[in-house]
């Protein structure tokens, strides 16, 4: 998992992972837990039953990443707000993308701190 600062180019990141063959989805982070759990599950598609909470969301990206092919990237974009206004649900979140990160090498997480 890496943290990379508010002057990155997304566009260029995503290219870059498209070009490495990698299957990219980006989240646009939210001022506050349940909106930031509301953008990762709008943009990764997660089912109804998706409980909007860390344990759900872990659930939720281990099931993704057990049953994709190939390779993914998953960029948190906009994390900076959660993480200045509610650093504990941000540290949470963050660890939960951790694992991922760690637990299935064909997932790879960026996270963009602006």
């Amino acid at each position: 998992m890496r943290v990379l600062g508010d002057r990155v180019d997304l566009d260029g990141l995503v290219a870059d992972a498209v070009e490495e063959g990698r299957q990219v989805q980006v989240v646009r982070g939210g001022a506050t837990k349940a909106e930031t759990l509301e953008a990762f599950s709008e943009a990764l598609n997660f089912p109804e039953w998706f409980g909007m909470n860390l344990d759900a969301l872990a659930d939720c990206l281990d099931t993704l990443a057990r049953e994709s092919e190939g390779e993914w990237e998953i960029v948190w974009d906009e994390a900076a707000a959660l993480r200045r206004d509610d650093p504990r649900a941000a540290t949470g979140i963050e660890s939960v993308l951790a694992e991922l990160d760690e637990d299935h090498p064909s997932m790879h997480v960026t996270i963009i701190d602006r």
